[in-house]
């Protein structure tokens, strides 16, 4: 199925010796064009959010996160639930509200119950409705095939373990083992059922300047069962890059190309819950 094209956007952040990144390409058949945020802006937010000196800088750090809707922010937001400032605690709830992320439950549930500033409070409980909400489930997924293309039998661990872990995080999905205990379970709690078939398409050296790396691009297929009709196609890009006198060891070039598979896979499935709500329709 022919997928239109989107804009692409580069991600990097610094994740012990290995920089890492990530250029974002997701589109779908459906006609769906994915945000993308910088992470070197977004790592910076992070830092501000629980560092900042000027609680107004922290609050605006974390509304900036919230907007992002990025899971990778959780653990700040988390820690400004406890920050000294009710401002920025109402602001850390609200984003880990947006964010929606089922993760945050148990702390949003507990700094809920030890706030004492009202406005703080309130927040949270907006936020915990908000994350019980989009825990709910509402599609059967099934995993389909996944398929190593790349030409590196390497990676096939790795970028099959990765997806199935991305796929179960999915907002609003429960996992079934097989199309036919997906088609059961469905028809059991009267929900659509949704088949994901991965690909990795390829992975390949990425040198840029002084830099080595590698680049990996992922396709996911989305099929809506049992009818097997072709819903969508979801793409991504992801580079995973690091200094030449960093990865010497075969070790650290697995490392290195395992990042890049991760980052493909998920910047793949961050178009999944459109195109799953599209589907089901």
């Amino acid at each position: 199925m022919p997928s239109p094209s989107s804009p692409t956007a580069e991600r990097s952040s610094l994740s012990a010796a290995r920089r890492v990144a990530v250029a974002l390409l997701v589109s779908l058949s459906l006609g769906l064009v994915a945000s993308t945020t910088s992470a070197d802006n977004t790592a910076q937010q992070q830092r501000d959010v629980t560092a900042a000196n000027d609680f107004r800088v922290r609050v605006a750090s974390a509304l900036a996160l919230g907007k992002k809707k990025d899971p990778s922010s959780i653990p700040a937001l988390t820690q400004a639930l406890s920050d000294s400032n009710p401002a920025v605690r109402s602001s850390a709830a609200a984003a880990l509200g947006s964010i929606a992320d089922p993760r945050s439950l148990p702390a949003l549930e507990q700094a809920m119950s030890a706030e004492k500033d009202g406005g703080a409070k309130r927040a949270m409980g907006v936020a915990v409705r908000q994350v019980k909400a989009n825990s709910a489930t509402k599609y059967i997924v099934t995993i389909g095939r996944l398929e190593n293309k790349s030409g590196n039998p390497k990676v096939d661990q790795t970028f099959r373990s990765v997806a199935r872990a991305e796929i179960a995080r999915l907002p609003n999905v429960e996992v079934a083992d097989t199309e036919q205990a997906g088609v059961a379970k469905a028809k059991e709690k009267q929900l659509p059922t949704i088949a994901l078939d991965g690909r990795l398409v390829t992975l390949s050296k990425a040198n840029v300047g002084g830099d080595v790396g590698f680049a990996a691009r992922v396709e996911f297929v989305v099929r809506k069962i049992p009818e097997q009709s072709l819903k969508a196609t979801i793409n991504g890009n992801a580079k995973a890059l690091a200094s030449s006198g960093q990865v010497t060891t075969p070790k650290q070039i697995a490392d290195l190309q395992g990042d890049a598979v991760e980052a493909a896979v998920q910047s793949a499935l961050s178009g999944a819950p459109t195109a799953l709500a599209a589907a089901a329709k």
